[in-house]
């Protein structure tokens, strides 16, 4: 007869329901069991009280050490009302509702009550407290109130957090002393004979936890602490073929009844201290430990990542050759590494320097021969051996060079100069900064047009090590003599000449001039003249002009009696020349129907012989102007031109 398979699944519930049985609590009110050591003592519900009493009475007059993980909700500003753990002989059916956490009026009885409602007539503080109180007594005002109270976290004055906390109560008879700490640190101690003065000289006590609810809830629970816990040993070299030392450090209500490692790597142990492990290969390995209490429980799994790193195999790359004195050698890692993070550098240029950057600053180095090291160290302790490379630095050449300021389109010497002669040089390139090279060592080159022009030179040496560059501004200079229009001047009066296009000028000849050696001197002449005018700058490039001075007397204006206006380029303008005139008030032409055609204040233009771009007609016109003399009298004339086509 074929036997049934039992369901995975009703076999766990009935394994749950034995441990459950097993149990060596006693619950009263809304406490329930959630695990193997885990209670709720209440819910979010109003006026609920929930206690759990260990069946088995403990002696005082033995020590001990007890950790507890209590959770006291998420509710902060209308939480409570808070839990308390509770020495008692009276009965394991023990509790009570409300701000009394569910230890008030046990007696005879001590408490280590966490509340985390503000309750004025108990005289509690603003803050989640912790204090140590006798016989029921939730009041911080009596003689009951024995040490605290003090805020229950160290840093923080809310417990109502949502995160689990670990309570620890240490008893020590032989000093009489109890000392409670909150997630490790210290927070209350009493030095006082509790045997004696609490219990009427009987030992032998009941240990529980009590919780309550009143008007405001939260959710309160506690759990037999069974952490499973380990640590490497101070030794942080995790490299492959080291050995690592796992030290457990798990935290246990009572005594842990068994271990199991397993260290990621298909190797498992069952031994509280393992013996150190070997992995064989470099990686990430997940190392786990689960622990089972004296009552059957276990743990959940703490897990830790570990990286077995391999060793890195230094190197480095440098600038190609050839090296120079004259340039910042660049160095960067290139340390090759399977598993592991590089954490370290260490450098040794050769030339007493040092860096411990990944990818140091560059470095300089006279001309000579130099050994550079590099040692590399991983966050997982592995160490390289030292890269080691040699080279030579070459010295650099240094040049100068010659050059002068010239006129534009004027050859212009340019000479090199080797200032190292021990470092011959095989290569020179120009560059005259207006799109002309050369690869001469000496040249002459011409410049088109004036301006300065940053000319700079660089040269290869045998050894191929390259020039910094030299750069020296070339001023190119030129002229453009102008000395003006042609004019008309009125005879024994001053005229100032203005010339442009230089800066040194001289004026030729001298007859009638102040000063010929200026830009803009005063001519007074009698008769009709030409000058010839030299403009130059400090290094010559000299350009000449002339100017004409027609001399009458005056102050007239003079008028042509005909033009040809057929663009020629001779006489096809109609212009009067005034002379001794400061001012022109009108000059206008009018045809034979007396029609202005023509009229401006301008002598310089002259007219075309048309009107609105239309020509006229050959034949005759009249012409009429008026002017200001330089004495302040007004000159009028008119007559009559012929245009003739």
């Amino acid at each position: 007869m074929m036997k049934k398979k039992i369901p995975l699944a009703f076999l766990l519930l009935i394994l749950r329901l034995a441990a459950i049985a097993q149990n060596p609590y006693v619950l009263n009110g809304s406490a329930k069991q959630d695990n193997c050591h885990c209670y709720t003592l209440t819910t979010e519900t109003p006026t609920q009280s929930g206690s759990i009493w260990n069946k088995n009475k403990i002696d005082l007059t033995q020590p001990f050490d007890y950790f507890f993980n209590v959770y006291l909700g998420c509710i902060d500003a209308n939480g409570a009302d808070g839990i308390a753990f509770v020495l008692q002989p009276v009965s394991t059916s023990l509790g009570s509702r409300g701000e009394g956490l569910g230890f008030q009026n046990i007696t005879p009885s001590i408490g280590v009550t966490i509340d985390t409602w503000q309750n004025a007539n108990q005289s509690d503080p603003s803050y989640d407290h912790i204090a140590i109180q006798a016989n029921g007594d939730v009041d911080h005002t009596t003689s009951n109130n024995l040490a605290g109270p003090v805020q229950a976290l160290a840093g923080n004055a809310n417990i109502e957090d949502c995160q689990w906390h670990v309570l620890e109560i240490n008893w020590k008879p032989s000093v009489d002393s109890m000392f409670i700490k909150m997630d490790g640190v210290l927070r209350l101690a009493l030095e006082k004979d509790l045997v004696a003065t609490i219990f009427n000289n009987d030992p032998m006590v009941y240990w529980g936890f009590t919780s309550a609810t009143g008007g405001s809830v939260n959710l309160q629970r506690m759990c037999t602490s069974l952490d499973a816990k380990f640590n490497l040993t101070s030794y942080t070299n995790t490299c492959v073929g080291t050995p690592l030392t796992f030290a457990d450090s798990s935290v246990s209500f009572g005594n842990i009844a068994g271990w199991r490692w397993n260290f990621g790597d298909g190797t498992t142990s069952t031994s509280q201290s393992p013996p150190s492990h070997t992995y064989a290969n470099p990686g990430k390995y997940t190392v786990t430990l689960n622990i089972t209490g004296g009552d059957g429980c276990t743990s959940d799994t703490t897990k830790q990542e570990i990286t077995v790193g391999s060793y890195p195999v230094a190197g480095f790359n440098t600038a190609p050759s050839p090296i120079c004195d004259n340039n910042n050698v660049i160095f960067t890692d290139a340390t090759s590494l399977d598993v592991g993070t590089k954490s370290y550098w260490y450098w040794n240029f050769g030339n007493g320097a040092t860096s411990s950057l990944p990818d140091p600053l560059p470095v300089n180095y006279a001309a000579g021969q130099y050994t550079v090291q590099l040692y590399v160290k991983t966050k997982e302790g592995c160490a390289s051996d030292t890269a080691t490379k040699t080279f030579t630095v070459l010295k650099a050449p240094e040049i100068d060079f010659e050059k002068e300021d010239a006129c534009k389109n004027t050859p212009v010497n340019f000479t090199s100069e080797n200032l190292t002669p021990s470092t011959p040089i095989n290569s020179w390139y120009w560059d005259f900064n207006d799109n002309n090279f050369s690869s001469a060592p000496s040249v002459q080159h011409k410049f088109a047009d004036t301006g300065t022009y940053n000319v700079s030179l660089i040269a290869q040496a045998a050894n191929g090590c390259i020039t910094d560059t030299i750069t020296k501004p070339v001023i190119i200079y030129g002229t453009d003599a102008y000395a003006g229009r042609d004019s008309t001047i009125l005879q024994g009066y001053p005229y100032q000449l203005q010339a442009s296009g230089g800066i040194n000028y001289s004026w030729s000849p001298p007859t009638g001039l102040d000063n010929p050696n200026i830009a803009n001197p005063i001519a007074m002449l009698d008769n009709d003249i030409t000058y010839i005018l030299t403009a130059s700058t400090d290094v010559g490039c000299a350009t000449t002009d002339t100017l004409r001075l027609r001399v009458v007397k005056g102050p007239e204006i003079y008028v042509p009696t005909a033009f040809t206006p057929n663009g020629d380029g001779r006489n096809d303008l109609f212009n009067i020349i005034p002379a001794g005139i400061t001012e022109i008030m009108f000059f206008k032409i009018l045809n034979r129907w007396g029609q202005v055609i023509y009229s401006s204040k301008n002598t310089s233009r002259g007219w075309d012989g048309t009107r609105n771009g239309t020509p006229q007609p050959s034949g005759t016109y009249v012409w009429m102007v008026e002017g200001k003399t330089s004495t302040g009298s007004v000159l009028k004339k008119q007559g009559t031109l012929v245009l003739i086509r």
